[in-house]
This record gives C-alpha cells, structure tokens and sequence, in this order.
C-alpha cells in the first residue's frame, strides 16, 4: 500500500474516532452546567456549540489527570461515561442536520484542507512532505510518548534520565485515538485528526462570544455563523510585500508570514499549532464562565466559576504563551471583582491552581535551570528592523500601526468601522464586550514588547490571537448589517480579496512552492524525497525489529532540525539535534553530546571508537545516509559496522549486536 493511502485511511479513521472518544463528553459536560443555567432555553445548534468548545476547553485537564492517575484506559472510561451522561443532549440533531447541508460541505472541505497540508504524498520511491513536518516532528513524538507512556513521559529529543517538561495536554487526545487504534493509526495523522475538529470548535467559540457580547443581530444567526468560517480564513495584506520582495530581489516564499514577525489567521495556525488554539478556545471559555456566573444565582455561579478554574487549567496545560498573556486581564478582573465582594474569580483561580499542580511539578522537575524564558523587544516591521540596537527597535515601535495594519488587513478595517457604528449598550452583553477590550490591549501589549527566546519567539506569536479574536468578532458585526457592501466599499473588499489570496498561497505553498519550480530560497524540509521514502521505509523496519526503548542515532547536525526520526518511528535517537533542549534538556549536555556523536557521521572511526563514543552517547543503533560525509568520503556506510538494514540511502548499524538478537536482515 502506497503511503499516502495509508495516510489518509489513517486520517478518516481517526477523524471518526475523535467525536466518539473525546468530543461527545463535551455534551456530558453540557448537561452538568445546564442545569446550573449553562444554554437551558438555548436551541439544538447553540447546545451543541457549547459541548464542542466545553470539550476542548474542560476535558483536557480532566483526561490528562485521568491518565495520570489511572491511565489510558481510565481516562476512555471518564469520556465513555460523560458521553453517556450527555447523549440526551442529542435529541433533535438528526432534524438539524437537514438544513445543515451548506456547513457539512463546508466541513467537507476544511478536512480536504487538512488531508492536503498534513498527509504524506509518495509516487515512484519519492515521498513528499508538507512544510508543515518541521513542527509535527515534535507533535508526533509527544502523541508517540502519551500512547506509549503516558503521563509524564520521558524526553523523545534527549536520552537522559528523569521526565520531560512540556505543554502538552492537547496531545493526549491524538495519544488516545492512537491506542484505541491498536498503533494502526500513525499519530501525525491521529494529531491531524484532532486539528480538524479544533478548528472546528474555533467558529463555535467565535459564534459563541458574538452571541454573548448581544453582537448577532436578531435573525442573523446563520449569517454569524458562515462570517466566522469565513474569516478564520482571511489573512492579512502580507501579499503586498510578497510581490515588493519578489519586485525587489526576484524571489518568493512559500509561506506568507516569512516576511515579518508571524502573525497567522485561525485557520493556518489551527494547521499549524492547533495546541495554541486549543488553549485560545480554553481562555476565552473560562471567560464567557466567568461572565456568566457574576450575574447567576449563588449555587449557579460557584458552579460556572468551577468549570471556569478548569478552563484555565487547560489552558495552561495547553500553552504556557497563551496563559501568559491573558494572566495580565485575570487578575486585573479579580481584583476588581473582590473590591465589589465578588469571589468567584478567586474560586475559578483556586480550582485552576489546584487542578495545575501536577503539570507544574512536571514542568519544574522535567526542565533543567536555563535562560529567563521572556524578554523585552520591539516587535520588529521585517527582518530589516529585527535587530536589538536602540535604532531598529525605535523604528520599529514607530511602524507598529503599520505593521498591525497590514497583518490583520480586513479585519482591521471591519473594527474600524464597528468604531464608528452605534454599538450595542444592553447589560446582557456588557461583560462579554468589555472582555474583547480588555483582552485586545493584553494580547497588543504582549504581542509588540516581550517575546520568548527559548527557540522560537512563540510567546509574541501566540499572544497575536488576542489581538485577532476581538478584530473577527467586532468585523462580523459589521458585516451582518444589511449596508455592509456600502460600508466596507472599495478597500474592504480588494482587502478580503487579499486575505483570502494570501491563505489559499500558504495552504497550497506548503506542499507546491518549492525550488526549482518557484524562486524560492532553499528549505531543508522535504528537499530530498528519495531519501524522504528511504528513510520512511526504514523507520518502519526499525519498528519491527528493533528492541522497544532501544535508541536508534541519525546524524545529528546533517540538518539545523532533524525531522524524520520524530514522525515514523518509536525509536528515539540521543539527541536529536542542537535544539533538542525544547523539552527542558541542558543545553550544555545537548551540545557536548552532540559534540561528542557528530565525528561518528563525518569521518571514520575505528570500532573501539564508535563502541566508546556510542556507551558514552547512550546509543543502541546507529543510521547512516547517503547524505552523511562519512558515507560521502567512503562510497558507503563505515566498513567497521556491518549493516543490519541496508538500501542504497540507508544503514542501520549496530556498534555492539547485543541490541538484535536473531533479528537482522539477511
């Protein structure tokens, strides 16, 4: 079977999965806070919004507890009885399915999008990845580890002793769909299955915040709800500078957002960081809980302030950025509430706290003392004002406006004109609108003057969906008025023309713009698929003949990251490249070890050497590729290490054969 039939088998299969073992508890959580005034006069679609953003934004603490506690089993057995509990919530979704047929077809094609951006494509001994693998090899090692570990787990990246550190209660979810699939399903594709629904449960909790902040005008439900799938979808102006760049230097990227400092829409990030989203949805939960306990009665508001504190809990579980930079709007919001003798803030921040011990622990012991996390800069206007002197980062406080201007495009102009409408002043939805304010200023002052420097600038990234959640909500307002096409005119619609140009480039970039075809800079990902399907084939043989727990060590500095290792085997190398502190290794021990294996890849030892080096590097097995310069220099793998797997690309060596007893290819 080709593998990207085996791919998309894989990604239908869990894509069924994912609502029978994870998204139908949602409507068990439903039922617990209806009858505590949660959607009780609310309609069948409303009712099953909330039990999809319910079940992204509670259940995650709760199963991640579950499997801590019980394990994985006894987390299925918690959603089994949820959903259960809840399947009386389903009445009358058959009936509404039948005027639903425009948003199945749209649901169609969001899960073609993911099918294209996420599975492998092979043909003739040649496998072509998406761009998208240079995130998911870390996605994918963290749902291997869950399946196979459970909760805490140890470190994929780096062989040492003790956990590893890290967010990662939305990977329990594709974990489970992997051991419920008997490890038939891959978990990239058990991952993209999950990223398919969570952007799913994204227009809910746009629709949801719209209708709690009195911002769907009456009778307009239906167009609310089609205005949200159409801007998660929407990019900025970013195709301006794409054409300027390519005016200027004759070049292109694949990716839009290479211009300046990333700022994706829901739907690129969704594809790309769907655990960011799902923390995004978890805040912006707990949130609309929140408003709606400080107005309900006492049993009723201890209730929803409850479920609230769990809802952050994910949230922090989910992403340390997005916890970050809505930290800032709690407290204040706190604060206020205990001045006017309100506490149900604190409880939600008690419950919150108490629910994140375990994860907190995790991320203290399994993370080594390291560099401040955080730190102050100027969000940079393109890679020229990037730098740290006291000019660029002046330059760049000054085109901030500019900057935001052309990220979010459409939508900025669509809160402009909300601006300048007569907005709505009913208490019902007072809080709700104060909240995007509130929650728009957080994200603006995170997003422009701190960033994370532990690899990526993650936190300025993330902290961008503040800013983007208030922009679509108060642009949907806009376009629900009957003179939208008036008011929008001219700009807004060559700026929607440009939004929906620029994310169709990114979705359809990631696989095709690719040298020699487009003028494009070089990209590692992907940029040998012969050695992509080699190296596919065999990890598959290493699944199948190696020792479980045995390390098997690729070449750790062939590549800035090394990929393939993370997205087709259980078979963890070492280390696996200069960046492997990303689970709280030291990044002194990263780089002595790689210090100490990279001789291994360039020239030749003896065998006492690779012995040595190999007992001192914690390694089992060794992979050697075509594109190793030892390989280069003697024509074929090292001579002192007879071959266990053997194609023309690959060698799969052992420098003891302690590790394959009567298992080694003919």
């Amino acid at each position: 079977m080709s593998y990207l039939l085996e791919d998309l088998g894989g990604l239908v299969g869990a894509t069924l999965l994912a609502p029978v073992l994870l998204c139908c508890a949602g409507f068990g959580l439903l039922r617990l806070l209806e009858r505590r005034g949660l959607a009780a006069r609310e309609g069948v679609w409303p009712r099953a919004g909330w039990a999809m953003i319910l079940s992204l934004a509670i259940l995650p603490v709760l199963d991640a507890l579950a499997i801590r506690a019980i394990g994985m089993p006894g987390m299925l057995l918690l959603n089994c009885a949820l959903a259960l509990f809840g399947i009386r919530q389903l009445r009358g979704i058959a009936s509404a399915c039948r005027g639903a047929g425009v948003f199945l077809l749209i649901a169609l094609g969001w899960w073609l999008i993911c099918a294209w951006t996420l599975v492998d494509f092979d043909h003739d001994g040649r496998l072509y990845q998406s761009l998208v693998v240079f995130d998911m090899v870390k996605h994918a090692a963290v749902v291997e580890q869950i399946a196979r570990q459970g909760i805490p787990f140890t470190d994929p990246f780096f062989a040492r002793d003790g956990i590893a550190g890290y967010y990662h209660y939305f990977y329990v979810w594709p974990a489970a769909i992997r051991w419920v699939s008997g490890f038939h399903i891959s978990p990239v594709m058990a991952f993209a299955a999950c990223a398919y629904w969570t952007g799913i449960a994204v227009v809910a909790l746009l629709w949801r915040i719209a209708a709690d902040a009195s911002l769907i005008r009456k009778g307009c439900g239906r167009r609310a709800l089609m205005l949200a799938i159409l801007l998660c979808f929407v990019a900025g102006a970013d195709l301006l500078f794409m054409a300027l760049r390519y005016l200027m230097v004759g070049r292109i990227e694949p990716e839009i957002e290479n211009w300046n400092s990333e700022i994706r829409m829901l739907a690129t990030s969704t594809i790309w960081v769907p655990h960011h989203i799902m923390a995004l949805v978890a805040g912006w939960t707990g949130l609309l809980l929140n408003a709606r306990a400080r107005r309900g009665e006492t049993p009723q508001r201890l209730w929803l302030a409850g479920a609230a504190g769990a809802a952050y809990a994910s949230m922090f579980g989910a992403s340390v950025w997005i916890s970050l930079t809505i930290a800032p709007v709690l407290i204040v919001w706190g604060v206020m509430a205990l001045w006017r003798r309100d506490g149900t803030l604190l409880l939600s921040g008690v419950v919150a706290l108490l629910l994140s011990v375990p994860q907190s622990i995790d991320l203290l012991h399994g993370r080594a003392p390291d560099i401040f996390p955080v730190a102050l800069h100027v969000r940079p206007f393109t890679l020229l004002f990037a730098g740290h002197d006291m000019a660029a980062q002046l330059w760049s406080l000054i085109l901030l406006p500019l900057n935001y201007a052309l990220e979010f495009g459409f939508m900025m102009l669509g809160a402009g004109l909300y601006a300048r409408s007569v907005r709505p002043t009913d208490d019902a939805g007072r809080p709700v609108r104060a909240l995007l304010v509130a929650t728009l200023i957080a994200g603006l002052l995170v997003a422009s003057f701190l960033q994370s420097v532990i690899i990526n600038n993650d936190l300025g990234w993330r902290a961008a969906l503040f800013i983007l959640v208030p922009l679509m909500v108060w642009t949907m307002r806009v376009a629900q008025e009957d003179d939208a096409l008036r008011r929008f005119g001219v700009p807004g619609a060559l700026l929607l023309a440009l939004g929906l140009a620029g994310t169709a480039w990114d979705i359809v970039g990631l696989r095709v713009i690719r040298a020699p075809a487009f003028p494009v800079r070089a990209v590692e990902v992907n940029d040998d698929p012969a050695m992509a399907y080699a190296l596919r084939d065999a990890y598959r043989w290493a699944d199948g003949h190696l020792p479980e727990g045995a390390t098997l060590q690729h070449n750790p500095v062939l590549k800035r990251r090394a990929l393939d290792f993370g997205l087709y085997t259980q078979h963890w190398p070492a280390v696996a490249d200069r960046d492997a502190f990303l689970f709280g290794a030291d990044r002194h021990a990263v780089a002595a070890r790689v210090a100490l294996l990279a001789p291994i890849f360039i020239r030749p030892l003896t065998p006492a050497q690779y012995r040595d080096r190999a007992a001192r590097g914690r390694i089992d097995t060794l992979l050697f590729t075509r594109r190793d310069p030892v390989w280069k220099k003697l024509g074929g793998p090292p001579r002192a290490l007879p071959c266990l797997y053997r194609t023309a690309d690959i060698c799969i060596a052992s420098p003891s054969r302690k590790t394959l007893p009567g298992k080694t290819l003919p």
